[in-house]
């Protein structure tokens, strides 16, 4: 009875006593992780956890610039020589490329995009290009039905293959060109004009633009052009070439114009006289992309409202739609109206000076290296019109006042987009010129 007794105290003891779990340590946070992620995904909701997880963990844009850049390659992660038959998919469609890297390639090198002429495609033109520019630069150059650089299909395959090509080898961002012949110059146009911001310079050879187009070389202000064009050429005019070099000039925007008097035996003045190269090789090796000018000009129109250096249209005043399509499918958005226009100066101690004409809303993007975020941000806005042949500002107001928030939503956005290190914004802010509607508004 006795060793009962004691053996149900015992069992009443042990039962009572309660061996406490070894404590679980989480692993530390890996932002790394995390941020390669988010730019990989294709899913908002995705993006959305990774940013709540960064700001909980207290990461801030000064640690995930050097994260960021860090995703660049460094060297070649792709064999380097020349690849002739290179292919990209895009919208459900496969496009060739060809790409030469030269064998020497190690450190960060220029890269040159060529487009080719209507009957031209990729590996026809990158042998002559490489023979020109030696071992000097990674060259690219996609193929494009007709060569038809002026659609939104064509542009877009140009940008998705810069940055693809600068996810695969150690491109330096300041030194990429935009180069083009005939209707390859006429892409150089357009597409250094609306998107002035990624290219070190363009080039447009033996083509050029219908007056329709002109209003946007302002956006060339800080973007050099390099220009040459046959005074023999047929197909087109020398006097097109001539009045935009004349506005570039007038703009005073960075221009070079060689107008030669050459004739080939095919197709008279239209075509790249060897003569011409090695000044062209020369001035491609002294130029290098200006990231943050003092002051950035620019217009816009419905189809092209990306962000232009620090700054960009985001809404308009009745704004035209202007599209050029192509040979292949895609989605069209043409109509009349207006171009907006939106002069930004950056006055240095966290002051911005702004004027538009038909802007009712736009963006400053702000980078710890250009401001000061303890201190307000101010941001002043004069409506302009036209009177005659001259423009004419209205009231100076203050449209903005405060301070800025950093925002690392719209680092990991803006780096995203294009994988661009030359700007990693720290936050935007949104500028209403409401104010100034009926001002803007008149003819």
């Amino acid at each position: 009875m006795k060793t009962i007794f004691l053996a149900l105290i015992l069992s009443a003891v042990v039962s009572c006593t309660t061996v406490p779990e070894p404590e679980t340590v989480a692993p530390p946070y890996d932002a790394v992780a995390d941020v390669n992620l988010f730019l990989a995904t294709t899913d908002e909701k995705t993006e959305a956890q990774v940013l709540e997880r960064l700001k909980s963990n207290n990461v801030d844009s000064s640690q995930l610039k050097p994260l960021l850049s860090a995703t660049l390659p460094t060297s070649s992660r792709k064999p380097n020589g020349l690849h002739p038959d290179m292919k990209y998919k895009m919208s459900g469609k496969t496009y060739s490329y060809a790409l030469y890297v030269p064998e020497s390639a190690t450190a960060k090198m220029p890269m040159i995009v060529i487009m080719h002429g209507m009957g031209g495609n990729g590996p026809n033109t990158i042998r002559g290009w490489m023979e020109r520019l030696g071992d000097e630069f990674i060259v690219l150059c996609p193929t494009y039905p007709m060569g038809a650089w002026w659609s939104k299909n064509a542009e877009e395959l140009v940008l998705n293959l810069i940055k693809e090509t600068g996810a695969s080898y150690n491109i330096d961002p300041d030194r990429v060109f935009l180069a083009g012949l005939s209707n390859g110059a006429i892409g150089a146009y357009l597409m250094g004009m609306f998107y002035p911001d990624h290219f070190a310079g363009i080039v447009p050879i033996a083509g050029s633009i219908t007056k329709r187009y002109l209003h946007f070389l302002v956006n060339l202000n800080n973007t050099p052009t390099y220009m040459i064009q046959g005074e023999h050429d047929p197909v087109f005019p020398i006097e097109l070439a001539r009045r935009a070099h004349k506005i570039l000039s007038d703009m005073k925007s960075p221009v070079v114009f060689r107008e030669h008097k050459e004739r080939g035996a095919a197709h008279g003045g239209h075509f790249l006289p060897e003569s011409e190269v090695p000044a062209l090789v020369e001035w491609l090796k002294k130029q290098k992309r200006i990231t943050a000018p003092k002051v950035v000009r620019m217009t816009r129109e419905e189809n092209h409202m990306k962000r232009i250096f620090w700054t960009g249209v985001t809404r308009g005043y009745k704004l035209a739609a202007l599209q050029i399509p192509g040979p292949e499918m895609e989605p069209l958005n043409v109509h009349d109206g207006k171009i907006a226009t939106l002069f930004a100066i950056d006055k240095g101690d966290n002051r911005f000076e702004t004027m538009g004409k038909n802007t009712l809303e736009f963006e400053i993007y702000l980078s710890s290296d250009r401001i000061d975020f303890e201190k307000s941000v101010v941001v002043t806005f004069q409506a302009i019109r036209d009177e005659g042949k001259q423009l004419v500002p209205g009231e100076k107001f203050v449209a903005f006042h405060e301070k800025v928030e950093k925002d690392i939503a719209v680092l990991l956005r803006g780096f995203k987009e294009f994988r661009d290190p030359g700007f990693l914004f720290d936050a935007k802010i949104t500028v209403s010129a409401e104010k100034a509607i009926e001002f803007a508004a008149l003819p």
